[in-house]
Protein backbone atom coordinates (compact mmCIF):
# COMPACT_ATOMS: atom_id res chain seq x y z
CA UNK A 1 0.00 0.00 0.00
CA UNK A 2 0.93 3.28 -0.52
CA UNK A 3 -0.42 6.49 0.92
CA UNK A 4 0.51 10.27 -0.85
CA UNK A 5 -0.65 12.74 1.71
CA UNK A 6 -0.25 16.38 2.56
CA UNK A 7 -1.77 17.50 -1.10
CA UNK A 8 -4.30 19.53 -2.16
CA UNK A 9 -6.81 16.73 -3.99
CA UNK A 10 -8.82 17.93 -6.97
CA UNK A 11 -10.73 14.90 -8.17
CA UNK A 12 -12.21 15.68 -10.85
CA UNK A 13 -15.61 15.41 -9.26
CA UNK A 14 -14.45 17.21 -5.65
CA UNK A 15 -11.99 18.78 -3.96
CA UNK A 16 -10.36 18.58 -0.50
CA UNK A 17 -8.35 21.78 0.81
CA UNK A 18 -6.06 18.94 2.87
CA UNK A 19 -6.23 15.62 0.53
CA UNK A 20 -4.06 12.04 0.14
CA UNK A 21 -5.04 9.20 -1.83
CA UNK A 22 -4.21 5.42 -0.45
CA UNK A 23 -3.35 3.43 -3.53
CA UNK A 24 -1.61 -0.71 -4.37
CA UNK A 25 -1.63 -2.22 -7.71
CA UNK A 26 -4.60 -2.82 -7.70
CA UNK A 27 -5.81 0.58 -8.02
CA UNK A 28 -7.13 3.34 -5.58
CA UNK A 29 -8.36 2.26 -2.41
CA UNK A 30 -9.13 6.05 -0.74
CA UNK A 31 -9.14 9.12 -1.94
CA UNK A 32 -10.62 12.18 0.17
CA UNK A 33 -9.83 14.05 3.38
CA UNK A 34 -6.65 13.55 4.59
CA UNK A 35 -8.42 13.64 8.43
CA UNK A 36 -10.61 10.41 7.55
CA UNK A 37 -7.53 8.39 7.46
CA UNK A 38 -6.75 6.30 10.55
CA UNK A 39 -3.52 6.63 12.34
CA UNK A 40 -2.90 2.94 12.13
CA UNK A 41 -2.72 3.07 8.04
CA UNK A 42 -0.14 1.41 7.24
CA UNK A 43 1.63 2.19 4.18
CA UNK A 44 4.99 3.38 2.25
CA UNK A 45 4.10 7.51 2.75
CA UNK A 46 4.59 9.75 -0.78
CA UNK A 47 4.41 13.39 0.99
CA UNK A 48 3.02 15.69 -1.67
CA UNK A 49 4.57 18.72 -0.40
CA UNK A 50 1.53 20.69 -0.38
CA UNK A 51 0.98 20.67 -4.49
CA UNK A 52 -2.66 19.92 -6.29
CA UNK A 53 -2.85 16.18 -7.03
CA UNK A 54 -5.56 15.66 -10.26
CA UNK A 55 -6.17 13.57 -12.66
CA UNK A 56 -3.15 13.35 -15.05
CA UNK A 57 -3.19 14.84 -18.84
CA UNK A 58 -3.83 12.11 -22.00
CA UNK A 59 -2.35 12.95 -25.20
CA UNK A 60 -5.75 11.51 -27.27
CA UNK A 61 -3.66 12.41 -30.94
CA UNK A 62 0.36 11.92 -31.35
CA UNK A 63 3.00 11.25 -33.72
CA UNK A 64 5.38 10.49 -30.79
CA UNK A 65 8.77 9.84 -32.49
CA UNK A 66 7.99 13.68 -34.66
CA UNK A 67 9.70 15.02 -31.76
CA UNK A 68 12.56 14.68 -33.42
CA UNK A 69 11.35 16.83 -35.83
CA UNK A 70 10.56 19.86 -33.56
CA UNK A 71 11.68 23.01 -35.80
CA UNK A 72 11.24 21.34 -39.00
CA UNK A 73 9.30 23.15 -41.79
CA UNK A 74 7.91 26.28 -39.50
CA UNK A 75 5.08 28.10 -40.66
CA UNK A 76 4.26 26.34 -44.04
CA UNK A 77 0.57 24.72 -44.92
CA UNK A 78 -0.25 21.61 -44.28
CA UNK A 79 0.48 20.42 -47.96
CA UNK A 80 3.94 22.19 -47.98
CA UNK A 81 4.36 20.85 -44.34
CA UNK A 82 4.26 17.66 -45.33
CA UNK A 83 6.34 17.77 -48.45
CA UNK A 84 9.37 18.58 -46.23
CA UNK A 85 8.39 16.21 -43.69
CA UNK A 86 7.94 13.19 -45.20
CA UNK A 87 11.13 12.67 -47.36
CA UNK A 88 12.60 12.60 -43.64
CA UNK A 89 10.14 10.53 -42.20
CA UNK A 90 10.36 7.49 -45.16
CA UNK A 91 14.28 7.20 -43.56
CA UNK A 92 13.47 6.29 -40.29
CA UNK A 93 14.49 3.07 -38.87
CA UNK A 94 13.22 0.69 -36.13
CA UNK A 95 15.63 2.44 -34.10
CA UNK A 96 15.11 6.17 -34.96
CA UNK A 97 11.72 5.43 -33.74
CA UNK A 98 12.73 4.28 -30.23
CA UNK A 99 14.95 6.76 -29.91
CA UNK A 100 12.50 9.37 -30.91
CA UNK A 101 9.52 7.58 -29.04
CA UNK A 102 11.66 7.53 -26.03
CA UNK A 103 12.43 11.52 -25.76
CA UNK A 104 9.01 12.04 -26.92
CA UNK A 105 7.52 9.88 -23.57
CA UNK A 106 10.48 11.69 -21.05
CA UNK A 107 8.58 14.60 -22.11
CA UNK A 108 4.85 13.53 -21.42
CA UNK A 109 6.00 11.92 -18.43
CA UNK A 110 7.71 15.41 -16.76
CA UNK A 111 4.91 17.04 -18.21
CA UNK A 112 2.03 15.00 -16.69
CA UNK A 113 1.27 12.97 -19.50
CA UNK A 114 -0.38 9.16 -17.91
CA UNK A 115 -1.21 7.81 -22.04
CA UNK A 116 -1.06 8.68 -25.46
CA UNK A 117 -2.48 7.98 -28.31
CA UNK A 118 0.19 7.40 -31.33
CA UNK A 119 -0.04 6.55 -35.06
CA UNK A 120 3.29 6.20 -36.74
CA UNK A 121 5.63 4.11 -38.15
CA UNK A 122 7.76 0.39 -36.90
CA UNK A 123 5.49 0.39 -34.03
CA UNK A 124 6.82 -2.29 -32.30
CA UNK A 125 9.75 0.10 -31.41
CA UNK A 126 6.93 2.18 -30.02
CA UNK A 127 5.60 -0.41 -28.02
CA UNK A 128 9.27 -1.40 -26.68
CA UNK A 129 9.82 2.29 -25.36
CA UNK A 130 5.57 2.04 -23.32
CA UNK A 131 6.83 -1.33 -21.96
CA UNK A 132 9.88 0.18 -20.52
CA UNK A 133 8.70 3.62 -19.13
CA UNK A 134 5.49 2.54 -17.75
CA UNK A 135 3.31 5.07 -19.40
CA UNK A 136 0.12 3.96 -20.84
CA UNK A 137 -0.17 3.84 -24.79
CA UNK A 138 -2.84 3.34 -27.76
CA UNK A 139 -1.11 2.59 -30.37
CA UNK A 140 -1.68 2.15 -34.11
CA UNK A 141 0.38 2.82 -37.66
CA UNK A 142 -1.36 5.08 -40.06
CA UNK A 143 -2.44 2.66 -42.84
CA UNK A 144 -2.57 2.95 -46.10
CA UNK A 145 -2.33 -0.02 -47.31
CA UNK A 146 -3.98 -4.09 -46.99
CA UNK A 147 -0.43 -4.63 -45.40
CA UNK A 148 -0.57 -1.93 -43.08
CA UNK A 149 -3.73 -3.00 -41.88
CA UNK A 150 -2.10 -6.62 -41.36
CA UNK A 151 0.45 -5.49 -39.48
CA UNK A 152 -1.80 -4.44 -36.30
CA UNK A 153 -2.92 -7.70 -36.29
CA UNK A 154 -0.07 -10.11 -34.47
CA UNK A 155 0.62 -6.46 -32.47
CA UNK A 156 -3.09 -6.61 -31.09
CA UNK A 157 -2.55 -10.28 -30.26
CA UNK A 158 0.76 -10.38 -28.38
CA UNK A 159 0.12 -6.97 -26.75
CA UNK A 160 -3.03 -5.47 -26.13
CA UNK A 161 -3.58 -5.46 -22.59
CA UNK A 162 0.10 -6.08 -21.81
CA UNK A 163 1.79 -4.47 -19.15
CA UNK A 164 -1.46 -4.64 -16.55
CA UNK A 165 -3.69 -3.23 -18.85
CA UNK A 166 -1.16 -0.37 -19.80
CA UNK A 167 -0.72 -0.98 -23.34
CA UNK A 168 -4.07 -0.96 -26.29
CA UNK A 169 -3.71 -1.75 -29.56
CA UNK A 170 -6.35 0.30 -32.28
CA UNK A 171 -6.25 -0.42 -35.95
CA UNK A 172 -4.62 2.75 -37.82
CA UNK A 173 -6.18 4.56 -41.03
CA UNK A 174 -4.37 7.20 -42.14
CA UNK A 175 -6.62 9.12 -44.11
CA UNK A 176 -8.94 9.25 -46.56
CA UNK A 177 -6.70 11.14 -49.03
CA UNK A 178 -3.98 8.34 -48.72
CA UNK A 179 -6.53 4.96 -48.90
CA UNK A 180 -9.12 4.05 -50.99
CA UNK A 181 -12.29 2.25 -49.68
CA UNK A 182 -11.05 -1.23 -50.08
CA UNK A 183 -8.37 -0.40 -47.51
CA UNK A 184 -11.20 1.02 -45.21
CA UNK A 185 -13.76 -1.22 -45.11
CA UNK A 186 -10.37 -4.05 -45.22
CA UNK A 187 -9.69 -2.12 -41.54
CA UNK A 188 -13.36 -1.64 -40.11
CA UNK A 189 -13.72 -5.42 -40.78
CA UNK A 190 -10.53 -6.80 -39.59
CA UNK A 191 -11.04 -4.21 -36.12
CA UNK A 192 -14.48 -5.46 -35.95
CA UNK A 193 -13.11 -8.97 -36.07
CA UNK A 194 -10.83 -8.22 -33.50
CA UNK A 195 -12.74 -6.46 -31.16
CA UNK A 196 -10.83 -3.60 -30.98
CA UNK A 197 -11.22 0.50 -32.74
CA UNK A 198 -10.21 2.62 -35.56
CA UNK A 199 -8.10 5.76 -34.96
CA UNK A 200 -8.26 8.44 -38.41
CA UNK A 201 -7.38 11.17 -39.12
CA UNK A 202 -10.53 13.57 -39.96
CA UNK A 203 -11.43 16.81 -42.08
CA UNK A 204 -7.64 18.57 -41.07
CA UNK A 205 -8.40 20.71 -43.47
CA UNK A 206 -10.59 22.51 -46.23
CA UNK A 207 -7.54 21.27 -48.98
CA UNK A 208 -8.87 17.74 -47.62
CA UNK A 209 -12.33 17.91 -47.81
CA UNK A 210 -12.55 19.38 -50.92
CA UNK A 211 -10.33 16.70 -52.41
CA UNK A 212 -12.70 13.71 -50.70
CA UNK A 213 -15.91 15.35 -52.39
CA UNK A 214 -14.50 15.48 -55.56
CA UNK A 215 -13.13 11.87 -55.23
CA UNK A 216 -16.44 10.72 -53.48
CA UNK A 217 -19.04 13.09 -53.69
CA UNK A 218 -18.98 13.61 -49.78
CA UNK A 219 -17.08 14.85 -47.10
CA UNK A 220 -14.76 12.94 -45.06
CA UNK A 221 -16.91 11.89 -42.21
CA UNK A 222 -19.86 11.03 -44.68
CA UNK A 223 -17.14 8.72 -46.26
CA UNK A 224 -15.70 6.84 -43.41
CA UNK A 225 -19.26 6.16 -42.10
CA UNK A 226 -20.92 4.79 -45.04
CA UNK A 227 -17.84 2.34 -44.73
CA UNK A 228 -18.44 1.45 -40.94
CA UNK A 229 -15.71 3.46 -39.31
CA UNK A 230 -18.06 4.76 -36.89
CA UNK A 231 -19.89 1.40 -36.14
CA UNK A 232 -16.37 0.92 -33.94
CA UNK A 233 -15.02 2.37 -31.19
CA UNK A 234 -13.06 5.58 -33.33
CA UNK A 235 -10.56 8.61 -32.00
CA UNK A 236 -10.88 11.04 -34.91
CA UNK A 237 -8.07 13.35 -34.90
CA UNK A 238 -9.32 16.70 -35.82
CA UNK A 239 -12.38 17.07 -37.41
CA UNK A 240 -11.62 20.91 -38.00
CA UNK A 241 -13.74 21.36 -41.12
CA UNK A 242 -17.44 19.84 -40.68
CA UNK A 243 -20.74 20.53 -42.16
CA UNK A 244 -23.95 20.36 -39.95
CA UNK A 245 -24.63 17.02 -40.99
CA UNK A 246 -20.97 15.72 -40.24
CA UNK A 247 -21.18 17.09 -36.81
CA UNK A 248 -24.59 15.72 -36.17
CA UNK A 249 -23.44 12.36 -37.94
CA UNK A 250 -20.80 12.15 -35.29
CA UNK A 251 -22.36 12.83 -32.49
CA UNK A 252 -25.08 10.01 -33.06
CA UNK A 253 -22.02 7.27 -34.02
CA UNK A 254 -20.98 9.02 -30.25
CA UNK A 255 -17.32 9.35 -31.92
CA UNK A 256 -14.04 10.45 -29.67
CA UNK A 257 -12.79 13.28 -31.24
CA UNK A 258 -9.01 14.10 -30.68
CA UNK A 259 -8.95 18.07 -30.75
CA UNK A 260 -5.57 18.80 -31.44
CA UNK A 261 -5.74 23.30 -31.59
CA UNK A 262 -2.69 24.11 -31.25
CA UNK A 263 -0.94 22.13 -34.49
CA UNK A 264 -4.58 23.13 -36.40
CA UNK A 265 -3.50 26.89 -35.73
CA UNK A 266 -0.17 26.51 -36.23
CA UNK A 267 -0.72 25.01 -40.09
CA UNK A 268 -3.25 27.72 -40.15
CA UNK A 269 -6.10 24.59 -41.00
CA UNK A 270 -8.75 26.35 -38.19
CA UNK A 271 -10.80 26.04 -35.22
CA UNK A 272 -12.82 22.87 -34.33
CA UNK A 273 -16.05 23.39 -34.01
CA UNK A 274 -15.99 22.15 -30.27
CA UNK A 275 -18.67 23.21 -28.77
CA UNK A 276 -21.32 22.30 -31.77
CA UNK A 277 -19.49 18.89 -31.34
CA UNK A 278 -19.99 18.12 -27.47
CA UNK A 279 -23.62 19.40 -28.12
CA UNK A 280 -24.12 16.54 -30.77
CA UNK A 281 -22.81 14.07 -28.64
CA UNK A 282 -19.15 13.62 -29.47
CA UNK A 283 -16.66 12.80 -27.00
CA UNK A 284 -13.83 15.81 -27.22
CA UNK A 285 -10.80 14.67 -26.17
CA UNK A 286 -7.40 16.91 -26.53
CA UNK A 287 -4.48 15.75 -28.05
CA UNK A 288 -1.03 17.78 -29.19
CA UNK A 289 -0.76 16.15 -33.07
CA UNK A 290 3.08 15.60 -33.87
CA UNK A 291 5.71 17.81 -32.06
CA UNK A 292 6.68 19.14 -35.85
CA UNK A 293 3.32 20.95 -36.11
CA UNK A 294 2.87 21.79 -32.75
CA UNK A 295 5.72 21.76 -31.29
CA UNK A 296 5.15 20.91 -27.68
CA UNK A 297 3.91 17.93 -25.91
CA UNK A 298 3.07 19.53 -23.22
CA UNK A 299 -0.87 18.92 -22.62
CA UNK A 300 -1.15 21.83 -20.08
CA UNK A 301 -0.80 24.11 -22.96
CA UNK A 302 -2.74 22.09 -25.35
CA UNK A 303 -6.11 22.09 -22.40
CA UNK A 304 -5.89 25.79 -21.95
CA UNK A 305 -5.55 26.24 -26.24
CA UNK A 306 -8.90 24.58 -26.27
CA UNK A 307 -10.07 26.54 -23.58
CA UNK A 308 -9.87 29.50 -24.37
CA UNK A 309 -10.56 28.78 -28.82
CA UNK A 310 -13.94 28.16 -27.52
CA UNK A 311 -14.49 31.35 -25.55
CA UNK A 312 -12.79 33.73 -28.08
CA UNK A 313 -14.50 32.23 -31.33
CA UNK A 314 -17.88 31.94 -29.57
CA UNK A 315 -17.53 35.27 -27.60
CA UNK A 316 -18.65 33.77 -24.57
CA UNK A 317 -16.48 33.35 -21.75
CA UNK A 318 -18.75 30.37 -19.98
CA UNK A 319 -18.09 28.50 -23.95
CA UNK A 320 -15.97 25.96 -21.80
CA UNK A 321 -15.51 25.87 -17.97
CA UNK A 322 -12.07 24.83 -16.74
CA UNK A 323 -13.99 21.68 -15.19
CA UNK A 324 -15.12 21.23 -18.80
CA UNK A 325 -11.54 21.46 -20.12
CA UNK A 326 -10.20 18.98 -17.72
CA UNK A 327 -12.72 16.94 -18.22
CA UNK A 328 -11.60 16.23 -21.84
CA UNK A 329 -7.83 16.44 -21.19
CA UNK A 330 -8.50 13.39 -18.99
CA UNK A 331 -11.35 11.82 -18.62
CA UNK A 332 -12.36 11.38 -21.99
CA UNK A 333 -9.02 10.84 -23.57
CA UNK A 334 -8.70 7.67 -20.93
CA UNK A 335 -11.51 6.56 -22.99
CA UNK A 336 -11.23 7.44 -25.81
CA UNK A 337 -8.02 5.73 -25.48
CA UNK A 338 -10.16 2.61 -24.32
CA UNK A 339 -8.90 2.95 -20.50
CA UNK A 340 -12.01 2.87 -19.14
CA UNK A 341 -11.12 2.87 -15.45
CA UNK A 342 -8.83 6.16 -15.12
CA UNK A 343 -9.57 9.59 -15.25
CA UNK A 344 -11.00 10.21 -11.92
CA UNK A 345 -8.98 9.83 -8.72
CA UNK A 346 -11.97 7.70 -6.55
CA UNK A 347 -11.79 3.97 -4.41
CA UNK A 348 -12.15 1.87 -7.29
CA UNK A 349 -9.87 3.35 -10.18
CA UNK A 350 -6.92 3.20 -11.26
CA UNK A 351 -4.13 4.62 -9.72
CA UNK A 352 -3.22 7.16 -12.00
CA UNK A 353 -2.62 10.77 -10.12
CA UNK A 354 0.27 13.76 -11.21
CA UNK A 355 0.78 16.17 -8.84
CA UNK A 356 1.43 20.23 -9.55
CA UNK A 357 3.83 22.47 -7.22
CA UNK A 358 1.86 25.04 -5.70
CA UNK A 359 4.71 27.11 -4.49
CA UNK A 360 5.33 27.66 -8.23
CA UNK A 361 4.75 30.98 -8.93
CA UNK A 362 1.98 29.88 -11.65
CA UNK A 363 0.09 28.18 -8.75
CA UNK A 364 -0.08 30.64 -6.27
CA UNK A 365 -1.93 31.63 -4.30
CA UNK A 366 -4.29 28.60 -5.12
CA UNK A 367 -8.04 30.27 -5.27
CA UNK A 368 -9.29 27.89 -7.53
CA UNK A 369 -7.31 24.53 -8.29
CA UNK A 370 -9.13 23.77 -11.26
CA UNK A 371 -8.83 27.55 -13.13
CA UNK A 372 -5.01 27.04 -12.21
CA UNK A 373 -4.82 23.92 -13.90
CA UNK A 374 -6.13 25.15 -16.84
CA UNK A 375 -4.92 28.74 -17.51
CA UNK A 376 -1.89 29.36 -15.45
CA UNK A 377 -0.29 26.05 -14.97
CA UNK A 378 2.64 24.17 -17.63
CA UNK A 379 3.95 20.94 -17.57
CA UNK A 380 7.59 22.16 -15.74
CA UNK A 381 4.72 22.53 -12.87
CA UNK A 382 4.32 18.60 -12.22
CA UNK A 383 6.59 17.23 -10.11
CA UNK A 384 4.85 13.99 -9.35
CA UNK A 385 3.57 11.95 -12.13
CA UNK A 386 2.27 8.19 -11.41
CA UNK A 387 0.28 5.72 -13.19
CA UNK A 388 -1.08 2.24 -12.21
CA UNK A 389 0.14 2.81 -9.11
CA UNK A 390 3.50 3.03 -10.00
CA UNK A 391 6.02 6.30 -9.77
CA UNK A 392 7.40 7.76 -13.40
CA UNK A 393 8.80 10.80 -12.07
CA UNK A 394 9.21 12.40 -8.39
CA UNK A 395 10.44 15.80 -7.32
CA UNK A 396 12.86 15.87 -10.52
CA UNK A 397 13.93 12.77 -11.16
CA UNK A 398 12.80 10.25 -13.71
CA UNK A 399 12.30 6.38 -12.16
CA UNK A 400 12.08 4.63 -15.38
CA UNK A 401 14.65 6.03 -17.71
CA UNK A 402 17.66 7.36 -17.92
CA UNK A 403 16.81 10.91 -19.33
CA UNK A 404 20.99 11.77 -19.96
CA UNK A 405 20.55 8.27 -21.72
CA UNK A 406 17.36 9.22 -23.65
CA UNK A 407 18.67 12.61 -25.11
CA UNK A 408 21.63 11.69 -26.36
CA UNK A 409 20.99 8.84 -27.98
CA UNK A 410 17.81 11.33 -29.86
CA UNK A 411 20.43 13.87 -30.74
CA UNK A 412 22.64 11.07 -32.61
CA UNK A 413 19.90 10.34 -34.26
CA UNK A 414 18.78 13.92 -35.27
CA UNK A 415 22.63 14.27 -36.42
CA UNK A 416 21.83 10.91 -38.58
CA UNK A 417 18.84 12.32 -40.12
CA UNK A 418 20.91 15.45 -41.14
CA UNK A 419 18.23 17.68 -38.43
CA UNK A 420 20.68 18.94 -36.64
Amino acid sequence: MKLLKNVRLYTGEEYFERGAVAFDDGGIVYAGAQSALTDGLRADVIDGRGGLCMPPMVNAHTHAAMVLLRGVASDENLNDWLDKVVPIEEMYTPQMIHDGTMLAIAQMIRTGTSAFADMYYHMHSVIDAVLETGIRANITRGSSSREGVDSHVSWFKDHDGAANGNLRVYMGIHAEYTSDEDIVSYAADTAASLGTGIHVHVSESAYEVAGCVERHGCSPVEYFDRLGVFDLPTIAAHCVHLTGSDIALLGSKHVNIAHCPLSNLKLGNGIAPVRDLMGSGAAIAVGTDGASSNNSLDMFRETKAMSLLAKGSLNDPKAMSAEESLRCASLNGYRALGFGNAGLIKAGMDADMIVLDSASFNMFPGVDPAADAVYSATGEDVILNIVNGKVLYAFGEFKTLDIDKVRKEAYATARELGIV
